[in-house]
């Protein structure tokens, strides 16, 4: 296998590993930790405690991606841009109760998430 070759399948890796850590990590921290977090059944703490734990859940899985491969900012975006398009499909498709600015604000907050942790991977390996 060529050296690119061998780098395009760890960027793919990596946006893959990515996305599958977010998948899980999200998955524990809402449905596991809460029994599922909505803005209009979840009591205050609720909301509170599930957007904490989801916000760590997306570092974690930006963590995790940079473990694959760090120091390529197209993993996060590609990854940021799949979040958005699962939030807009959310939103388009009316699988959610949610406000609009409920379910925004969640997807905006993983976005930032999964891109601290990946800068904060990349930044460990670097010393």
């Amino acid at each position: 296998m060529t050296g690119k070759n061998w780098l395009f399948l760890k960027w793919v890796l990596a946006i893959l590993v990515g996305e599958i850590a977010l998948v899980f990590f999200t998955t524990i921290a809402q449905e596991v930790l809460y029994n599922g977090i909505s803005y209009r059944t979840s009591s205050t703490f609720e909301l509170i405690g599930g957007g904490a734990a989801t916000f760590i859940a997306s570092v974690l899985a930006g963590f995790v991606a940079s473990l694959v491969l760090s120091g390529k900012k197209l993993i996060p975006l590609v990854i940021s841009i799949l979040i958005a398009a699962e939030t807009t499909a959310l939103v388009v498709l009316n699988k959610t109760s949610d406000p609009l600015w409920f379910d925004f604000l969640a997807g905006g907050t993983l976005i930032l998430g999964v891109w601290l942790g990946y800068l904060w991977g990349t930044r460990r390996r670097s010393f």
